[in-house]
């Protein structure tokens, strides 16, 4: 049976998620490369041979914080990348200027911003993704990468993922008054909690439109009260009991990188999840 293979990589306090088609590696794509550990996704992906020819088929940046493309540029010293979707809210020139410091993993993004501008044919993957994010005009220029994130929405075999960036408060007031945006969180079943599961990525009002079966939250060990707070906040909006995790089949509403490790989800043609460790 066809499956799509979702890999949540403990990367941390940052975010790097692999989307890994089974009968369609060479359509494999990156959704974040970035972490504050030890740990690389770029190792895992090149030593295990999972790409044929060294070539991925896309990388999809949310937020143009350090920790979302750290590893970038030893994701493009090692592997062909055939295409990208990075938001299109902010130049490189502005991103440049608005940062601390320019880093050699920004200028690799600011790279691919301004030379990967082209329509790619024949890039048609098993699954729909769907991207979404705010103009510097709907925040009154507010230059916060945060609020600027990409929203990116998975599909396959009537399943659907929710990865919001590191979107904030102040981007869901204007992100929710988007009716495409809505609906797809309507259809949502997996949610990864924007802004690493912090209190300042929450908005209660995701939650009139989104009743997910499981959040998902990829952050570091718990150093402040308000990461713990937060995981009960998000289990509470979840629809149902939870979903079975791992070999014992234990009912989880939320899922934590810090608790869990590296996450598998899978998704088969027919609409059926599973979820447990990624042992590496």
């Amino acid at each position: 049976m066809s499956k799509l293979q979702i890999a949540v990589f403990n990367v941390g306090a940052g975010q790097s998620i692999l989307l890994y088609p089974v009968d369609q590696k060479d359509h494999a794509q990156l959704i974040d490369c970035g972490g504050d550990g030890d740990f690389s996704p770029v190792d895992f992906i090149v030593d295990n041979n999972l790409l044929p020819n060294n070539k991925l088929g896309g990388l999809i940046l949310t937020n143009y914080d350090h920790d979302h493309f750290s590893w970038l540029p030893d994701l493009r010293s090692r592997v062909d990348i055939w295409t990208t979707r990075l938001p299109k809210n902010i130049t490189s020139q502005e991103l440049k200027y608005h940062k601390y410091e320019v880093t050699d993993a920004l200028n690799h993004v600011c790279h691919l911003k301004d030379t990967y501008i082209s329509p790619v044919v024949g890039f048609k993957p098993i699954y729909q993704t769907y991207t979404y994010h705010l103009r510097q005009a709907d925040l009154d220029g507010d230059l916060n990468t945060n609020h600027l994130s990409q929203m990116v929405f998975i599909e396959y075999g009537g399943s659907k993922i929710c990865i919001s960036g590191d979107l904030e408060r102040p981007a869901w007031e204007k992100i929710l008054n988007n009716q495409e945006v809505i609906s797809h969180l309507k259809g949502t079943h997996i949610l990864v909690a924007p802004h690493h599961g912090r209190d300042n990525g929450y908005h209660e009002d995701i939650f009139q439109s989104c009743a997910p079966e499981v959040v998902v939250i990829s952050d570091k060990e718990i150093m402040y009260g308000t990461q713990e707070e937060m995981a009960q906040t998000y289990a509470n909006h979840v629809s149902g009991t939870g979903v079975p995790f791992g070999p014992l089949a234990t009912k989880r509403k939320v899922l934590t990188t810090r608790n869990d490790g590296h996450l598998l989800i899978e998704l088969d043609v027919n609409g059926g999840r599973s979820y447990t460790t990624l042992n590496i």
